[in-house]
């Protein structure tokens, strides 16, 4: 089933691309496009520029087609590069990621350089069966929202905020993934909950569902909507 998005998911931000098929794991340009982003390249202009300045997504290998400097001052550039990390002299350059960039690095530059009103990591709505474990004790519950970095959980363990847990939830065709996780605040019951250093493959695994789960929603004609925030 395909993620829903979230309802004050109407504005779209603009990024110009200038990429190489290379550049970004799978899925992940769909998945920015579900997320609210107007994506556009040199074969995609648009009638008229945003306001303020551009916000460039770039593999280093086309460093060389953006307008320089004096022709775009204000413009900010955040660029996907080899392992070796190579050394650019673009002052514009305010973010860099290693190819092939997935969608929470690509998702962590844009929010930082453009929208601090975003999340740090894209979050989508779901409705996943969840166990929450506090020493001797178990709950059953469930996973409202989910991202890399966190959840929304609601259960019937009576969690305060700072409460650290151990969190079990079934990702659709992945499997059971479990992470300690710390309650950072409870809004009408449900737990907002950061996940506390999961394992790699845990990370990875939770991070490739979101963006599979995004994909789809665009190749199903969901292409409208936006990031969460708040």
């Amino acid at each position: 089933m395909p993620a829903k998005l979230p309802a004050n998911a109407a504005n779209r931000r603009n990024l110009d691309i200038r990429l190489t098929a290379r550049s970004l794991a799978p899925r992940v340009l769909s998945a920015l496009q579900v997320l609210g982003f107007e994506l556009r390249d040199e074969n995609q202009p648009i009638a008229s520029e945003p306001e303020g300045s551009t916000l460039w997504l770039v593999d280093e290998t086309r460093l060389d087609e953006l307008p320089d400097a004096e022709a775009a001052p204000d413009a900010r550039i955040l660029l996907i590069t080899s392992p070796r990390q190579n050394q650019h002299e673009d002052l514009r350059i305010v973010a860099q990621a290693i190819r092939p960039a997935r969608l929470g690095a690509i998702y962590s530059m844009v929010q930082s350089a453009q929208d601090q009103a975003l999340r740090k990591t894209a979050r989508i709505s779901t409705q996943l069966s969840a166990r929450c474990i506090r020493a001797d004790r178990q709950s059953i519950g469930a996973v409202l929202s989910l991202s890399e970095g966190g959840c929304l959980l609601r259960t019937g363990e009576n969690l305060r905020k700072g409460a650290k847990v151990d969190l079990q939830f079934a990702l659709p065709e992945i499997g059971l993934v479990s992470t300690p996780a710390r309650c950072l605040y409870i809004r009408k019951g449900d737990a907002g909950m950061e996940f506390l250093e999961p394992a790699p493959g845990v990370r990875s695994s939770i991070e490739y569902f979101v963006t599979a789960h995004l994909a789809e929603t665009l190749g199903s004609g969901g292409g409208g909507g936006g990031p969460c925030s708040g």
